[in-house]
């Protein structure tokens, strides 16, 4: 990902406040009974109790690898989302706003399937000759930096970031990447079912060079290259779990000490060639992979690298172009990797482009509509609230020391709160857009954002910027900036609802505000001080504590199986699985608080604490097809979403009062291995 930021989950849905009838959730009332399994006990399985009525009933769209409360919420938003885009669209040529304009173009110009069809690949066309004209090992390295330019990156990811040790300026970096496919360990595993996905995606590779126009033999040899170089860069790579260690990917480096480090490489070039002067510094997050990718630059033939850039040319383009390449791209990507069968419709792989090259532009265009100050305010006081508990929970814990505590304060009550959308709107003069081909359109866009973010290397940080657009539904923490990030997007039902009483809002978006307020404190985010500096301010007694109570966390997700024999990877998940226990425990406190010793009266035979672990279960009820749960088992730092709703809640001693669970049912865990840590 471009940002290491601790994400909720991936997605697009609307928001809280005053919305069309286009945008209300699908679900009749915020605890629907008919979605209850009650033939499973509560105490047994509480996924299937709260969700067993939902799934049964409930079918993957044919265009989708899962569907679940997101996706739901997803759909009904694209049609607002939609009409902004088609208004746009047609106002483009006669609109005196340069920013609608160019949200307008941009979307017309990707729903522009007969030019598209008309261009076939001819769009690329020029990179590919300036890819062909390399002639030696210095023209190739130019090769990468001008492809760099479009947003497209090979061999490595070079980027701006904040300076993990001083969060006050923006260094450059350079991150390993360059992979074609999601994760390093596709590539390294041996058993037979990596070994086959491998084989299918040397094939994928195979059949996108024959639409180019190569012949089989040299289509053939183009992939084989490919495979070979990716595989070499897979192997030099960190693990995700390995990545998780903030000191790890931290290697500050003089610019002049690079050429030592990577005798291959000409940065220099590079640099120049980005527009970017020579930076003092640079982050070099993975030493071994950087070494990796320089000796590959200096050792593997010519023609293997030019195949390679072609296929990162090529992958990153190809739902742009004509139907052939999308369609081949859509088979691999979609059907091999997740198991979807029919492709999305146009206008909706145009409104995601669209939302991904200027969200922010389209996010201006929407919370105008969609989204009310009376919306932010309420979002602002369940903040408050949580971060209130969190700190009463703090000032009670027995295994943290008081000096600690008080710095553990300071970052709390330092933490920054953006709900809803930015203060200031990005600014996209420098953005040209035309009409015409969608696919250039998009080197203009990623190039835009390209240079904009290389352009912070050397100044301040912004911390007022977003990295995300307002219509997203996630919610994220940056330990960085110290800061949790709300969208619009996230503070719609079943998150929050205006029609639901606490319990269930405090249960869901309650439980998220919680989320993301413990990253701050989980064994990543806990690194970090009330700057965003990498400073190490914690005793080693109290390092000790904590690493104790989060294995205990690792320890639990270790021995759940995502699917088949694959296990979930409690380390690379460790930190959002102690953000759900901690912002579930910390939501659960401040409903409790807010009730103020009164006791609420039961709605549908549900008590009120019943009715807030039934809104935390909702937000995560889901169906995947099996393709998708190995992807995200093997790519994504998430668990999945039926162990998100067991496997905090079997640790909570609220849970089982409850529900009158009793030792030995399977949603209670026996005392010795209860994990506990905010």
């Amino acid at each position: 990902m471009i940002r290491r930021v601790r994400l909720l989950i991936l997605g697009l849905i609307p928001m809280l406040g005053l919305v069309p009838a286009a945008l209300e959730s699908q679900q009749s009332k915020p605890l629907d009974p008919a979605n209850l399994d009650t033939t499973c006990a509560a105490c047994t399985d509480f996924n299937t109790f709260a969700n067993g009525g939902w799934s049964e009933r409930a079918k993957i769209p044919s265009d989708l690898p899962a569907w679940g409360a997101f996706y739901e919420l997803q759909e009904s938003n694209f049609d607002a989302l939609r009409g902004v885009l088609t208004e746009a669209a047609a106002e483009a040529k006669t609109t005196s706003d340069p920013n609608l304009r160019k949200l307008g173009t941009f979307y017309a110009s990707c729903m522009d399937s007969t030019l598209a069809e008309r261009e076939g690949a001819e769009p690329l066309a020029g990179n590919f000759r300036m890819i062909a004209a390399a002639r030696d090992r210095r023209s190739l390295q130019a090769a990468i930096a001008d492809l760099d330019n479009i947003g497209v990156k090979a061999g490595f990811n070079f980027r701006s970031t904040q300076d993990a040790r001083n969060s006050a300026r923006v260094i450059a970096e350079a991150y390993q990447g360059g992979l074609g496919l999601p994760d390093r360990d596709y590539y390294t595993k041996t058993d037979s079912a990596s070994l086959a996905l491998l084989a299918a995606y040397q094939d994928h590779i195979t059949r996108m060079f024959r639409l180019l126009g190569d012949d089989s033999a040299a289509a053939a040899r183009g992939a084989a290259a490919v495979l070979s170089l990716e595989s070499a860069l897979a192997r030099a790579s960190m693990t995700l779990a390995e990545q998780r260690d903030p000191n790890a990917v931290y290697h500050l480096t003089r610019a002049a000490d690079l050429h030592a480090m990577t005798p291959a490489f000409d940065w220099d070039g590079f640099f120049r060639r980005t527009g970017l002067g020579t930076p003092a510094e640079i982050n070099v997050a993975q030493p071994k992979f950087v070494a990796a990718f320089d000796s590959l630059m200096a050792h593997a033939p010519l023609a293997d690298w030019k195949s390679y850039l072609r296929w990162q040319l090529l992958t990153a383009r190809a739902f742009a172009l004509s139907s052939p390449f999308v369609t081949e791209n859509f088979r691999f990507r979609f059907t091999v990797l997740r198991g979807v069968h029919e492709i999305r419709p146009r206008w909706k792989r145009c409104l995601l482009a669209t939302d991904g090259s200027m969200g922010e532009i389209l996010g201006q265009a929407y919370v105008r509509k969609y989204f009310t100050p009376e919306a932010k305010a309420h979002a602002l006081e369940m903040v408050n609230n949580i971060q209130t508990e969190f700190r009463s929970r703090m000032k009670r814990l027995t295994w943290m020391t008081d000096a600690t505590k008080a710095k553990a304060y300071a970052k709390l009550d330092a933490i920054a709160k953006k709900i809803g959308y930015p203060d200031t709107w990005r600014d996209y003069t420098a953005l040209r857009i035309e009409p015409g081909s969608f696919a250039l359109n998009l080197d203009r866009a990623q190039g835009f954002e390209e240079h904009r973010q290389l352009a912070k290397i050397g100044k301040p940080v912004d911390r007022a910027e977003w990295l995300m657009s307002p219509p997203t539904v996630n919610a994220y923490y940056q330990p960085k900036l110290n800061e949790i990030v709300f969208p619009a997007g996230i503070l719609q039902p079943p998150f929050f609802d205006p029609r639901a009483d606490d319990a269930v809002n405090y249960g869901g978006m309650g439980a998220v505000i919680g989320h993301e307020t413990t990253h701050g404190f989980d064994d990543e985010g806990r690194q970090y001080d009330a700057r965003g500096n990498l400073s190490g301010w914690w005793s080693k007694a109290d390092e000790e504590a904590f690493t104790e109570r989060a294995q205990v966390v690792r320890r639990q997700f270790d021995g759940y199986v995502a699917i088949d024999t694959i296990h979930v990877n409690g380390q690379a998940t460790l930190g959002e699985n102690i953000a759900d226990l901690g912002g579930l425990t910390i939501a659960y406190g401040a409903y409790m608080r807010s009730l103020k010793g009164k006791e609420p009266p039961p709605i549908d035979g549900l008590t009120g604490p019943q009715r807030f672990f039934l809104g935390w279960a909702q937000v995560w009820r889901s169906k995947q097809r099996p393709e998708y749960t190995r992807l995200l088992a093997t790519a994504d730092v998430h668990s999945p979403d039926k162990l998100r709703v067991n496997g905090p809640l079997a640790n909570m001693p609220e849970f089982r009062k409850a529900f009158g669970c009793k030792a030995g049912d399977p949603m209670v865990r026996p005392d010795s291995v209860r994990a506990e840590v905010w």
